[in-house]
């Protein structure tokens, strides 16, 4: 979410990390992006990024699109359920 705050553009975006995956000191997060107002809901893409875990924070790695409009890939927005928790170890 620090990451995405740099971008003024994203203010009138709604953001919802809605899944990631621990590999060690790396992790994969799946973002959701999606206008405050506009036309009807699932018009918003989700984005990739890896993150990188230095100093006890986790940092952006590389960032790649998944898919936009919709479903992408099949999967409703907000489908993939609730975040799993953290590993332990890991800060919030």
């Amino acid at each position: 979410m620090e990451h995405l705050a740099k971008r003024t553009d994203l203010m009138t975006m709604d953001v919802r990390v809605d899944a990631v995956q621990f590999r060690g000191d790396e992790a994969d997060a799946k973002v959701y992006l999606e206008a405050k107002s506009g036309p009807a809901a699932g018009n918003g893409m989700q984005m990739r990024y890896t993150l990188e875990r230095k100093d006890n924070k986790w940092l952006v790695k590389s960032k790649g699109q998944a898919g936009a409009s919709g479903a992408p890939h099949g999967v409703p927005p907000g489908g993939a359920g609730a975040m799993p928790a953290m590993p332990p170890g890991h800060p919030q």
